[in-house]
């Protein structure tokens, strides 16, 4: 009896060990001003025809962050912004100000870190993000898109570590900006096989 009273509680616990880290479907964003189409590094964006990133100054507009579940939405925010200004000024990307610049907004719609109960089991911590935005000038919309990002901490059971949270979310901050920018500077971009 107690071998089976064993086995049933460990069938429970993996089922619902499962079932917390199964990725759930993020709220979509608001509806685009202009037509999406699926992308290769981002869920959905558009471009104009005569965007030319590389040749564009760009001033940076604070991202709000509508849902945080444990995380804390002022300081994930706080660390998407640093991660965006490091990515594009590593790309070479130029910041300025005035009517000239386009202007880089969105919106984080959701941020969630889950399995921190369960750690000790199943030895990750996951990370997910919604996001949506646009690059304009005036009221012209040179890009826009959404995307949903998901990470997992490595594989280590029992605590987590004291900073493994921090870690995943600015690993999840930066994930998000580098899908953000491969689809915008690589869009068009063809790569010739001989």
């Amino acid at each position: 009896m107690c071998r089976w009273f064993s086995w049933i509680c460990c069938v429970l616990v993996i089922t619902a060990a499962v079932a917390a880290f199964r990725p759930r479907a993020l709220p979509a964003g608001p509806a685009a001003p202009v037509p999406l189409k699926p992308g290769n590094y981002v869920k959905e964006f558009y471009i104009a025809p005569d965007f030319e990133p590389t040749r564009t100054a760009y001033t940076f507009n604070i991202f709000p962050v509508i849902q945080a579940d444990n995380a804390s939405a002022q300081a994930f925010q706080q660390i998407f912004q640093e991660e965006l200004l490091r990515a594009w000024q590593d790309q070479g990307l130029k910041a300025a100000s005035g009517q000239e610049a386009a202007a880089v907004s969105g919106t984080i719609h959701r941020v969630a870190v889950k399995g921190a109960r369960l750690r000790w089991l199943s030895g990750r911590l996951q990370a997910s993000l919604a996001i949506s935005g646009t690059i304009t000038r005036g009221s012209q919309v040179l890009f826009a898109f959404q995307d949903q990002v998901y990470l997992s901490s490595p594989v280590a059971p029992g605590l987590a570590a004291p900073r493994e949270k921090d870690l995943l979310l600015r690993r999840l901050a930066r994930e998000a900006v580098h899908h953000l920018l491969n689809e915008m500077l690589l869009h068009g971009v063809t790569t010739e096989s001989g």
